[in-house]
């Protein structure tokens, strides 16, 4: 099965009409954990949501701590029931409001983010979004602000499905042998560009290596708009005569004697 079938599969991001924004499917890769349980997809992730605070309230989560109890019980050897139970978290939007949201990070993955991360502030990592229809040999990756809404971050980017994010301590030089190219994120400009959501570009989702259908259609008019420029039937023939009107101003013939 190929990797866009597999993630057109896994795929969960919708439109949330009620609220007016999108709800992605959000892949997490940490490359340096190697190259065993390095990742996870999240569900339901809101696009005024940060990442960072995602990765934030993870760490901070009480899942995944070693502590005994008063019975002796090591939390760090849950039962066998709990290892797939979500994370429970609280994820702030962009207005301040927290929300509730379940994390499918696997509980082992998060011992091991804890252990290896726990101590590195959010702002000393390295967020990146792979640059999409960029050669193999050239892997082209442009950096993310994970303390911003995510849909800020999404600007002018293709996703394949989904956008994957991955996180560093330090920037990698080379991949797979091949040296890498880092982009700094496209910065608006407040003379040219209207800095609200809704006059945002949109972020082109290519879904099986296909533009979805309504943006493949954004840049041809509708049938009413090829239209718009040509005159109706009757307005063509507002500048014509009537038969009664043509018949008035022809003159009569007298009538035989």
């Amino acid at each position: 099965m190929s990797p866009g079938i597999q993630r057109h599969k896994v795929n969960k991001t919708l439109w949330a009409s009620s609220r007016s924004r999108l709800v992605w499917t959000v892949e997490i890769v940490v490359p340096e954990i190697g190259a065993g349980l390095n990742k996870w997809i999240e569900t339901g992730f809101h696009d005024v949501c940060r990442v960072g605070d995602l990765w934030t309230r993870l760490l901070q989560s009480t899942r995944g701590t070693r502590r005994a109890d008063a019975d002796g019980i090591d939390e760090a050897q849950p039962r066998k029931r709990a290892r797939n139970d979500p994370v429970r978290i609280q994820l702030t939007s962009d207005d301040g409001v927290e929300h509730p949201f379940s994390s499918a990070i696997p509980l082992e993955l998060l011992q091991t983010l804890k252990s290896d991360f726990g101590q590195t502030p959010l702002e000393d990592l390295v967020w990146l979004i792979r640059v999409q229809d960029t050669p193999a040999n050239k892997p082209t990756f442009c950096k993310v602000n994970p303390s911003e809404p995510l849909y800020t971050q999404l600007r002018y980017q293709t996703v394949l499905e989904f956008p994957t994010i991955y996180v560093y301590k330090q920037a990698p030089t080379e991949i797979g042998g091949h040296v890498v190219t880092i982009e700094e994120p496209h910065v608006a400009s407040t003379e040219t560009e209207v800095d609200t959501k809704s006059d945002l570009p949109i972020t082109e989702v290519v879904s099986g290596g296909e533009p979805m259908a309504e943006e493949a259609c954004a840049g041809e008019p509708m049938v009413e708009e090829a239209c718009a420029g040509e005159p109706t039937a009757e307005e063509a023939c507002e500048g014509e005569p009537t038969a009664e009107e043509a018949c008035a101003s022809e003159p009569t013939e007298p009538p035989p004697a």
